[in-house]
This record gives C-alpha cells, sequence and structure tokens, in this order.
C-alpha cells in the first residue's frame, strides 16, 4: 500500500466487512500478514509484545491519549477496532490514521492486517537494536460528527459503527483490558473459561500425581553435557540452564553438580580444572575452621559448648524417617552438626536458628560431601539468612505478601480464612521460613527446591558485601580460585528468564489458551514468535541500575494474564520478586486443599487454629507435582505482568 500524505478531514478509510461485527468470539484473518513473511527473515525478528498509544481527536482536538501493551497474536485490524470502539465507548464512524515515526514520512490510513503488521515493522526498521523496545507505535483516532446514512454515500475513509453495537458484550471479546496507571492499559488473551476435569482426567492425575513418575522431561546427564563446552568444561549457557531446570528440573544422577550450579558455588566462567582446585582449596579451608571450633571445644569454651547443645538437639530429630541420616554409626548426622555448628561459629548475625538444620538435610543428602555441602548451605544462607532474624522482618514481609496474594487470587478462600480467625496465617509460618521443605515428600521435595532456585536472582546467591575474609568463610569461589564475584546477568532479568519456560508441558499449555476448547480460537492464524531479543531497561534515578533481558528462544506461547494481577500493578523491588515463587508454592498448597478448608468449622470452641492442625496432618503428604504446576503458572503470570507493567510504563512518549 502507497502511504501518502492525508488530509484528517477528507481521509479515507476502506469500509470493511470485517469492522461490521456483532460479535467478536472469533477475530478473522482474512488478510495475510506481512509478520508471515517477516519470519522467514531470521535476523529480524517481532516482539511477542507491541506497545502502542491511541489518540482520540475530535474535530482536530486531542481529547485523550492512552498507551497499550498487547500480545502481539492478538493484534490485527478487527482487534484494533474493537478495542479503540471498548476503550474509547464510541458511537459514532471514525478514521484511523497510523503517525510515522519519521518526520520525513507521512502518516497513512489503517485498512487491514498488512497496515497494522507494517506499523509494527516500521517502528523496527527504524530504531537501533537498543532503542526499538523503547519505542511505540502511534494511531490518531479522527472522530467526526456524522451518521452512518450521511456516510453510505461515499462509505470511503470510515470504519462504520452498527447500530446495534451497543448491544454488544465485553464477554464476547477474546481478549482481557487490565488498567495500569497513567492512562496505561495492558490488553492480554483471555484465559479458558474454568473447566471441570473429567473423571478420567482426575484418576490418571492421581495415578501419574509424583514428580518421579515422568523423569523423561527432566535434564539429563547426555543435555547437560552438551551445555558445557567440551574442551573447557565450562557452562555455555546459564540463562538457558536456569530456565531448563526451572521448567523440568535434573536427573538425579546430575544433581550434585546442577545444585553447585544453582546456588553459585561453580559459575559459568569455571573450567574444569577450575573447579577441581576449588573442591581442593574449599576442603582445605573448611577443615581449618572446623578444626578452630573444635579447639575451642576442647578448651570448654562456654559459648562453643551452648551452641553444640542447641545444635546437637535439632540434628537428632532432623529427617528422622529418611535412612540416609539414620546410618548407625552416626556419620550423616556427624556431618550435619560439623556444617552447622562451622556456620554458626562463623557467621554470629544472625547465628543458629531452628529450621536451617531442615535446609542442609537435602544439600547434605545430594552433594554427599561435607565442604561442599557446606560451601552450597552458605550460598543458600546468603538469601535465606535475612528469614531467620530474630526481628522478623523477612517473615513478616512474607506474611504480608501471601495475605495479598490470597486475596488477589481467591477472596472467598481469604473470607474463609479471616472467618475461622487465622488471618495471620501462622498456620503457613513453617511453609515461608523453609521454602515448603516439610509439605512434601523427602525426594519429591528435591524437585520443588530445585525448581524455586532457579527461579531466583543469581546474585541472591553472591556475596555483595567485599568482605574478603567473609568471603573465604562462605567459601566462595572469588575467595578461593579468583574466580570473577559476580554474573552478568542481573536479577530482576533473571527472573524474567526463568518465568518464560519455552518448553511448557501438555498440561500447562493447556490451561493457558481458550482456543484449546475448540473452534475458532479468535487468535491470528500466523504463528508468532517469542520474545527474541527483547531488551528491557529502566532509568528512574542517576543512581538506578540499567535491566537489560535478552533472550533467544523458541516459539512461546503467549500466556493469558488473570484479573487477580491488578492487585500487583505498581513494579515490585528485588525483595518481593526473591519471594513470589514461594509465595505461589503456598497458594497452590491451599488452592489443593480449598474444598477440604471451605468445609471446616472447629470440633471445639477452644480450638482456634483447626486450618493449621489440618496441615499439620498432611506433612511430606502434598502432591509436588501438581503444586509445582500451578506455582508456575501464577508465576509466569505475575513474572510477565511485572514486565509489561515495566515496560508500559517506562517506554518513552
Amino acid at each position: 500500500m502507497n502511504t501518502s500524505q492525508i488530509s484528517t478531514s477528507s481521509s479515507s478509510l476502506m469500509t470493511d466487512d470485517h469492522c461490521r461485527r456483532n460479535s467478536m468470539n472469533e477475530v478473522p484473518s482474512t488478510y495475510p500478514s506481512k509478520l508471515r513473511y517477516r519470519q522467514l527473515e531470521q535476523e529480524n525478528r517481532v516482539p511477542n509484545v507491541a506497545i502502542f498509544c491511541i489518540s482520540l481527536n475530535n474535530d482536530d482536538l486531542c481529547q485523550t491519549r492512552k498507551k497499550f501493551s498487547v500480545d502481539t497474536q492478538l493484534l490485527s485490524y478487527s482487534f484494533l477496532i474493537r478495542l479503540i470502539n471498548r476503550i474509547f465507548n464510541l458511537h459514532s464512524n471514525f478514521t484511523l490514521i497510523a503517525k510515522e515515526l519519521s518526520s520525513l514520512k507521512c502518516n497513512f490510513l489503517v485498512t487491514d492486517d498488512f497496515d497494522v503488521d507494517g506499523c509494527i515493522m516500521n517502528m523496527l526498521d527504524e530504531n537501533d537494536e537498543e532503542n526499538k523496545h523503547q519505542s511505540l507505535v502511534e494511531f490518531i483516532v479522527y472522530q467526526y460528527p456524522r451518521t452512518k446514512n450521511q456516510i453510505q454515500s461515499n462509505p470511503d475513509g470510515w470504519c462504520l459503527v452498527e447500530d446495534n453495537y451497543t448491544n454488544l458484550n465485553n464477554k464476547d471479546d477474546n481478549f482481557e483490558l487490565i488498567e495500569i496507571q497513567n492512562n496505561s492499559i495492558l490488553v492480554t488473551i483471555k484465559p479458558k473459561t474454568n473447566r471441570q476435569e473429567t473423571f478420567l482426567q482426575k484418576a490418571t492425575s492421581w495415578l501419574y500425581g509424583s514428580v518421579h513418575s515422568s523423569p523423561n522431561n527432566c535434564l539429563t546427564k547426555k543435555e547437560f553435557l552438551q551445555m558445557l563446552d567440551p574442551l573447557t568444561g565450562r557452562l555455555l549457557d546459564e540463562q538457558a540452564f536456569r530456565q531448563r531446570i526451572f521448567d523440568n528440573g535434573c536427573d538425579d544422577c546430575i544433581k550434585k553438580i546442577v545444585w553447585c550450579y544453582l546456588l553459585r558455588v561453580f559459575n559459568e566462567s569455571m573450567t574444569n580444572d577450575d573447579k577441581n582446585e576449588y573442591v581442593i582449596k574449599a576442603k582445605e579451608r573448611y577443615n581449618e575452621m572446623k578444626t578452630a571450633w573444635q579447639n575451642r571445644y576442647k578448651q570448654q569454651d562456654s559459648e562453643i559448648i551452648d551452641l553444640e547443645n542447641l545444635i546437637q538437639k535439632d540434628v537428632q530429630r532432623t529427617d528422622r524417617s529418611v535412612k540416609f541420616f539414620d546410618d548407625k554409626e552416626n556419620l550423616i548426622r556427624q556431618k550435619l552438626f560439623h556444617i552447622l555448628m562451622t556456620y554458626s561459629v562463623y557467621h554470629p548475625e544472625p547465628g543458629y536458628a531452628q529450621g536451617m538444620n531442615d535446609m542442609i538435610a537435602p544439600i547434605l543428602y545430594v552433594v554427599r560431601d561435607e565442604s561442599l555441602a557446606y560451601a552450597c548451605f552458605c550460598a543458600l544462607m546468603r538469601h535465606m539468612s535475612s528469614l531467620f532474624h530474630p526481628n522478623g522482618v523477612a517473615m513478616n514481609r512474607r506474611l504480608d505478601l501471601l495475605r495479598k496474594t490470597i486475596r488477589a487470587i481467591d477472596i472467598d478462600l481469604w473470607t474463609k480464612i479471616e472467618k475461622c480467625d487465622v488471618g495471620n496465617l501462622m498456620f503457613a509460618y513453617r511453609w515461608l521460613l523453609l521454602d515448603c521443605k516439610r509439605e512434601f515428600p523427602f525426594k519429591d521435595m528435591f524437585r520443588v527446591l530445585e525448581t524455586l532456585w532457579a527461579s531466583l536472582p543469581i546474585d541472591r546467591f553472591e556475596s555483595s558485601n567485599g568482605n574478603t575474609l567473609s568471603d573465604s568463610d562462605d567459601l566462595c569461589p572469588s575467595s578461593l580460585c579468583n574466580q570473577p564475584r559476580s554474573s552478568t546477568l542481573s536479577s530482576i532479568s533473571n527472573i524474567i528468564l526463568s518465568s518464560r519456560s519455552c518448553s511448557l508441558t501438555h498440561e500447562e499449555t493447556q490451561s493457558q489458551h481458550s482456543s484449546l476448547d475448540g473452534g475458532d480460537s479468535g487468535y491470528r492464524d500466523e504463528q508468532i514468535p517469542g520474545i527474541c531479543d527483547f531488551n528491557l531497561r529502566s532509568q528512574k534515578s542517576e543512581n538506578s541500575t540499567c535491566l537489560t533481558f535478552r533472550a533467544h528462544t523458541s516459539t512461546i506461547s503467549c500466556i493469558p494474564l488473570g484479573k487477580w494481577l491488578t492487585h500487583f500493578t505498581s513494579i515490585d523491588n528485588d525483595e518481593n520478586y526473591s519471594d513470589m515463587f514461594t509465595i505461589f508454592l503456598c497458594v497452590a498448597l491451599l488452592e489443593q486443599n480449598r474444598s477440604s478448608i471451605m468445609q471446616m468449622s472447629p470440633l471445639n470452641k477452644d480450638d482456634d487454629d483447626f486450618i493449621g492442625a489440618y496441615f499439620t496432618r498432611l506433612v511430606r503428604q502434598h502432591d509436588a507435582r501438581h503444586t509445582l504446576q500451578l506455582a508456575r503458572n501464577y508465576y509466569r503470570q505475575y513474572v510477565l505482568f511485572q514486565m509489561r507493567v515495566k515496560q508500559l510504563l517506562l517506554t518513552n512518549n
């Protein structure tokens, strides 16, 4: 279509039958799309999310201007017309103009899918790599006080609003609107309506409930070796590695080295020689520290004796049902004791607290090596130590987040919890403190922990205080082997990456789109590529850091975003980001037991926490596979929503 200067008073827009619709159950894409041909050029990639502005002009005066973030799969000419009618509540006819970014080019009419796609491509073409996702497409709607009868003699130039337009129901649309601040609106694919599981689905769900029942999807040893440089042994792509673990976990035979990478005891710059050198030096330094406090114990140091008594009591109670910790020689419990004593002596703040024994147990089970397990535990405590602090600040933050999230996702469930007078959520205190470690069978819990660790920003496991002595006590690679202190991945970008699975399970894929219900989905025919070369940058102040996300992934399905996310329209900080997967694990546990909770009533007047008593009986009995599936779904929605809100609010006008 040739672009030419269009006068706003006499502009012409071809009347399209696709505008004259009684419902939006189907959004046809009869026009061939330019995006389809765009895919043939590998170097040119279309983003999964489009940012654009729509200005409403009446008598050549701008009345209002709104900014949108839209799933590209939704974006079509028919969708755009329906969106304009719905947002601006138009009851008259209008023309639609695309504003060229360059002042050297002329504005042009938008009449079909070709023009809509062309606007996006022009924006991508005319901006360099760093700025293309900070720019936006701008549309101008010109509204005139003319009736349909006045236009029928000269239909060119108008999108006609049908007489029965007012009878259209927003429920007929295949998209949802989530209003953000500052006239910014997020447009997402509408989730499918809730369907009851069939008896067969329920039966197969229970039959294959264990996370160990379908190990073929997890990262195998062969796949992991392909992620390493064949000559040096360096990890080639930490982003892909962590995303793979987040999606499906890993095989038991490689858990030891995988966990060392997840907890940043090994990093992407370490060669095989570096890793071997580190293991040797870590063992030497650990033995030095252990010997030091053991000598103090022999000298009857009262501080060491008191600490020993405190830790020994908890060690004896740690996972007693697991045979690994119940050896006759008591060697494993001795290792647990040594690790906790060494950590507590060299980390007086916060020192030892009950629950730390729960977190070291699975690490020692997997790693087996005492000094390496200590290094992993120190890395984990850099993330979790604030939860054990006596001031309770971090735990109160998690409790507040859990309250907010339950209210957002399931207000009826929250009302029941308040009615039961347990709104303080003390029954979930153990979940939040131990990352739900005690809620699943012991070996299933490994998959839960590694998924959680893969979702976290990697700098949560790295020392940032610049204290060389502290780094040495933690057995940090940077202090023992002169390895780089931190990764090139920023915290928020790593979380976003982990949430963007490019290998959704069949069940998770089925839960994403209403199109799976059968029939025409109402989305564009072409396959839209996933987020490729997506850059998210923010510079709020001079002191703020530049946050960049760039991922090269295969096709990723758009994820419908639920209305519950309207409670999270403000951009969360790193602390909240880091806590959210644990929060969604807790919500998933509640949702799995929702029907039982809703039917509960106290057995007697003195029973003030019967919900807590109910979950105490379910310790180590929850279904890890279904909990993870639901938590991942919530988490993906949350992080994508936060990403899109950030992009929408910070995109240049």
